[in-house]
């Protein structure tokens, strides 16, 4: 049952979907606000169940291509007190390993392989949709019009789609600045192995990922509104850790000198239902974690193999096929926006007792404690893996 099905946003999640989509035989079309796509962005670490997916996709030597080097992480106090030291081998045991990579990049590798077998339309939005029965009429914001089976709407945290027909819908602000991005210069870092200062109200990751490139991310609890906080990011993000030492600070000065960067204050968005009528949420649209979660590109990928699985095994009746997906889904975002919860409370602590806590249970941690602390809370079960409700 060969089905018209529009895909509004081409980031992750929605370049997923177009993927397993057009794979079943189904016309495709993908829309995006954006004038072209590029391979910038923040550096994500893809993991578990996402890494899994795409290698079923046949895009694991091309995602490795795009990859960084991660071998060690060792998180620190703001004196450099190491307070663990992780090596990435032995905490995946078992599980599939996670990769590095920034998001263009990743993005880039899924762009390349569906390009030719979807249609897509660049500086493009939906201006206005009208459902009738089992079609939907898409009025685009350059005037034309598309009827379509589906629409899947996979346009980010910030979707004006979801906030004009799911009223329900409810975008929750975590009073997190998340600013990082990546500085072309000779360093002195050791490739591979990663620090991350846990601080109060704030934490700092810096990711040495060849001889010559240095990434930096942080996460500030910033409780100012979104414009201001594009406004005063750079001068946040030096103030912030201006008492580090002189090596982090001329480091954090370089970066927001000559660095690219890239700043988004967070966002987790709360879908009682992932559907309307012919209309179904997708990826940080629906069920933004944050990247605090760990597993934003993951979840995104996961949703998409989700919705086009369900869709296979019954076209004939797409509303039947969203439903199983919102179904599914429901859990699964409840436990990864928890997740995500539980990571701002321990590694942002709010205030000195609980960073102290914090690092006296983590400096403590058995090796055994610390993979139920890093992996548990990034797997699914074998019923989620294998769609079963």
């Amino acid at each position: 049952m060969k089905k018209n099905i529009l895909i509004s946003g081409g980031g992750i999640a929605g370049l997923t979907a177009a993927k397993f989509l057009s794979k079943q035989g189904h016309n495709i079309t993908v829309i995006d606000k954006a004038s072209s796509f590029s391979k910038v962005g923040f550096l994500i670490s893809l993991k578990s169940f996402g890494v899994k997916i795409m290698d079923e996709l046949g895009l694991s030597a091309k995602i490795q291509q795009e990859s960084s080097p991660s071998e060690f992480v060792s998180f620190l106090e703001a004196n450099d007190e190491i307070i663990q030291h992780i090596s990435y081998e032995k905490m995946n045991e078992n599980i599939e390993r996670s990769v590095l990579i920034s998001r263009g990049g990743l993005h880039h590798v899924l762009y390349e392989d569906i390009k030719d077998h979807v249609t897509l339309i660049f500086n493009t939005t939906i201006s206005h949709l009208d459902q009738k029965e089992n079609k939907t009429n898409i009025t685009l914001s350059d005037g034309q019009m598309i009827e379509a089976d589906l629409v899947i709407i996979s346009e980010g945290l910030r979707s004006p789609t979801r906030e004009k027909y799911f009223k329900d819908c409810k975008l929750e602000d975590f009073n997190t600045l998340y600013m990082g991005g990546r500085l072309k210069q000779a360093h002195s870092y050791n490739v591979g192995a990663f620090k991350i200062y846990i601080d109060v109200n704030k934490m700092l990751s810096i990711y040495p990922i060849a001889q010559n490139e240095i990434a930096i991310q942080c996460y500030i609890y910033d409780t100012g509104t979104l414009s201001a906080s594009y406004e005063n990011a750079s001068d946040l993000f030096q103030h912030s850790f201006r008492a580090y030492s002189r090596e982090v600070q001329d480091l954090i000065s370089k970066f927001a000198k000559n660095g690219i960067m890239f700043v988004d204050k967070m966002g987790m968005v709360n879908a009682p239902d992932l559907v309307n009528g012919n209309v179904v949420l997708l990826g940080d649209a629906g069920y933004c974690p944050t990247a605090l979660s760990g597993m934003g590109a993951s979840l995104s990928i996961y949703g998409a193999k989700a919705l086009a699985y369900f869709i296979s095994i019954n076209a004939v009746d797409l509303a039947s096929a969203c439903n199983r997906y919102n179904a599914l889904m429901q859990p699964v975002i409840k436990k990864f926006q928890t997740n995500a919860k539980n990571n701002a409370s321990s590694f942002i602590p709010k205030n000195k007792e609980q960073l102290h806590h914090f690092v006296s249970s983590f400096r403590n941690a058995s090796d055994a404690d610390i993979k139920r602390i890093m992996t548990e809370p990034i797997v699914l079960t074998e019923e989620q893996i294998n769609f079963i409700q």
